[in-house]
């Protein structure tokens, strides 16, 4: 579903997509911002520019998350996929055929446990793990759920992104664009 070691550009305004959308390195975008009448401009630039967009449902101003409003996401604005918090949407996703991404907060082991139960629930075709400053737990991850790990979240250095691709994420989501500028370093063999 992503690339292996992939750093994805967690978009949150219309400065960082135009930037996002220059940097060849950035193959997907998970797009945070957006309303019912700007979404499909900024997902028809996206794949323009030949990259994949991840619309994070939850915080589309005028779009229900009905099975309606799904419908006419996948029918009317055509992101490759997208991104909530519940389970329920990522159903309503899947029958649609968007690819989907369930985020996780995981502020504590009974969040950890309620995230895995709701995992194995929706059946997303990947998980991204927020913070993602913790090794430990992306790992449990990696071992209890057989669907590709995002780690996002907090990270501020280039070893912040290899403690999460060494722990087994395989890819990194991050509104940082000096991080995004990191991605040659990492695919030219730096991540250690």
């Amino acid at each position: 579903m992503f690339k292996s070691k992939e750093v994805i550009a967690s978009i949150h305004n219309e400065n960082t997509l135009r930037l996002a959308l220059e940097l060849p390195e950035i193959h997907t975008l998970f797009l945070m911002t957006g309303d019912i009448l700007n979404l499909k401009t900024m997902v028809e630039q996206v794949h323009q520019a030949n990259k994949r967009v991840f619309i994070h449902v939850d915080f589309v101003h005028g779009l229900s998350t009905d099975s309606k409003g799904i419908q006419y996401m996948a029918r009317m604005i055509k992101p490759d996929g997208i991104i909530s918090t519940r389970g329920q949407v990522i159903q309503l996703a899947n029958r649609v055929e968007l690819l989907t991404v369930q985020r996780l907060f995981l502020i504590d082991s009974n969040a950890l446990a309620s995230g895995l139960k709701s995992v194995l629930a929706s059946k997303p075709d990947a998980v991204e793990a927020m913070p993602g400053l913790m090794p430990r737990v992306i790992r449990e991850l990696v071992c209890s759920l057989h669907v590709p790990i995002v780690s996002g979240g907090l990270f501020k250095t280039k070893s912040d992104l290899c403690e999460a691709f060494k722990a087994g994420a395989q890819a990194v989501s991050t509104s940082s664009p000096n991080l995004w500028s990191k991605v040659t370093q990492l695919h030219n063999g730096k991540v250690s």
